[in-house]
Formats: structure tokens, sequence, C-alpha cells
């Protein structure tokens, strides 16, 4: 006898929740979970790891997708699609353009150093001395560096 499947009409509460099977359950949905939490590690790792700032806007991008994915998986769609907004598109782009802002004002800083607006530092120490403001070897920082922005740009040796 070839009787049909039943209906959701024909079963009662306790045969429905028997027949709904989660959709992320046994060994297979776990072994996927679990890649995704490596490939969330792996990227974290990959981000902190690499020196350049322009590389490591690209890998911060590609972490953002992985956890997105790894959302996705986790089933939390909204989250999912607010990482993949934010964490793949707005916050590496936020990254680059703050990178081009800052390189963009210490070419310009330099440009004004080089035509005669130079800081005083350096014109009385003179360059190439080694010595800053305060005259003492090591201490080579200019005006600039004074100023609240750090970093190295303009004529500071790198330490």
């Amino acid at each position: 006898m070839n009787t049909p499947p039943p209906t959701a009409a024909s079963l009662d509460a306790a045969s429905l929740d028997a027949l709904s099977l989660d959709a992320l359950s046994g060994p297979l949905a776990d072994a996927l979970i679990a890649t995704a939490l490596a490939m969330a590690a792996l990227m974290a790792t990959a981000v902190v790891l690499t020196r350049s700032t322009v590389r490591q806007a690209i890998v911060l991008s590609g972490y953002g997708m992985v956890l997105g994915l790894l959302f996705l998986i986790l089933q939390a769609p909204d989250v999912a699609m607010s990482q993949f907004g934010v964490g793949t598109v707005v916050m590496p782009l936020l990254v680059v353009l703050a990178l081009h802002a800052t390189r963009r004002h210490r070419a310009a800083d330099a440009e004004a150093g080089r035509s005669g607006g130079g800081d005083e530092g350096e014109q009385a120490a003179g360059p190439g001395t080694g010595a800053g403001q305060d005259g003492a070897p090591g201490a080579e920082h200019s005006g600039r560096h004074e100023g609240g922005r750090g970093g190295n740009g303009g004529g500071e040796a790198r330490r």
C-alpha cells in the first residue's frame, strides 16, 4: 500500500516538532561551523600580521566577508547583512581614505618645508646633525611632531 505523506493540517503539534529538522544539525553542520570559525581565526591573524596599511585594509575586507559568512551559517541574516555592509565595504574604505588624506597632508607639509617655511629647530641644528630642538643627540624630531601628530613624516628619522 502506498500512502501519501502527511500534511501539516493532519498532524498535531508534537508530530510537527518531530518532523521539523533544524537546518544546521548533525556532523556536517558542525564541520561547516568549525570550518567557518577556523577561517575567521585565520583571517583575523592575517589582518594582524599584515605590515602594509593598504594591504591590511584589503585583508580587513576579506575578514569582514568571512565574518559575514559565519553569521549567515549561524542563521543570523540581519547581523550578516550588517557585517557585509560595514565590515566588508565601509570600514576598509574609511581606512583607505584616512591613509590617503594623511599622505596628502604629509606631502603638503613636506612641500611647505622645502619652500622655506621650515621649522626653527631644524634650521638651528642643521640638517643631518642628529640633534633636535633641544640640541640633544638622538632627539630627532621637528616642531611638526610637537603639534600633536605622531608618525614618521617629514624629516624625522626612523627608529
